[in-house]
């Protein structure tokens, strides 16, 4: 006859809680590879240009491993609590979906006036404010010149629209992305560099964060820099390092 004892059967409760345990710990990773997954269906061009990046393939590695080492190592050992760590591990995953790819599948339509300089007048003015300048009191030019532009140019992504610069009558310039519809995507940077066709920033001027993938939007450039004819208006992505649209500037007749 042959002895069971009571430490090799189960009980009930136990037999419960192996599939419970296994089912809700899977819950995190579904939700952030299935949203990773989206991301690829909708989105193939920044597969395409991830791969073609050593910076986003060393960031996406980093991020991988780490999510791994604390999905099934250190918040187990930490919480010991199936219940919790999903919890705790599902935030995480939201929040990593909330800010790698909500910004790819988000489309943000921004359109602004040209901020108009408003020249000085050559001689102090003797009037009431909003008057008329009276003789011998003039005013110089308050019109922007286009200096260039160029047409945009998706780099692994999908972008229309044009870029163009514009010298302010205060003598500073200003970039304009005009009608333009960009794919999607974080942590996107609008920057001017000397050259024609620039794909990497090198030693360019960052001017902003793009406020919008769609619409029309302006830039202003700082002081003591003279973009122009020749120059690269370059849309790139710091977070994974990679170009995004670009437009080479030619002069405007």
């Amino acid at each position: 006859m042959v002895r069971v004892t009571e430490e090799s059967v189960p009980t009930r409760s136990e037999k419960r809680a192996r599939p419970t345990r296994w089912w809700v710990l899977a819950i995190p990773q579904v939700l952030l590879f299935g949203g990773m997954l989206v991301m690829v269906v909708v989105h193939p061009n920044a597969v395409t240009s991830a791969l073609q990046s050593t910076r986003a393939l060393v960031v996406n590695g980093v991020l991988l491993a780490g999510w791994l080492l604390l999905s099934l190592v250190i918040v187990p050992r930490v919480i010991r609590n199936a219940w919790w760590d999903a919890v705790v591990l599902s935030a995480l995953a939201v929040a990593a979906i909330v800010v790698l790819v909500v910004p790819t599948l988000r489309d943000t339509k921004v359109v602004e006036e040209f901020p108009v300089a408003v020249a000085e007048p050559t001689t102090p003015p003797t009037t009431r404010p909003g008057a008329p300048p009276t003789s011998g009191e003039s005013t110089t030019a308050t019109r922007p010149v286009k200096l260039s532009t160029g047409t945009l140019r998706g780099i692994d992504h999908d972008a229309t629209g044009a870029a163009s610069i514009y010298r302010q009558p205060d003598g500073t310039a200003v970039v304009a992305l005009e009608d333009i519809d960009i794919e999607p995507g974080p942590d996107y940077r609008v920057l001017v560099v000397e050259g024609t066709d620039r794909e990497h920033p090198g030693d360019g001027l960052e001017l902003d964060a793009l406020r919008g993938n769609q619409g029309t939007q302006y830039y202003e450039v700082p002081s003591g820099n003279d973009p122009g004819p020749g120059w690269t208006v370059l849309v790139w992505c710091r977070a994974f390092g990679v170009p995004i649209a670009n437009a080479t500037q030619t002069a405007v007749d």
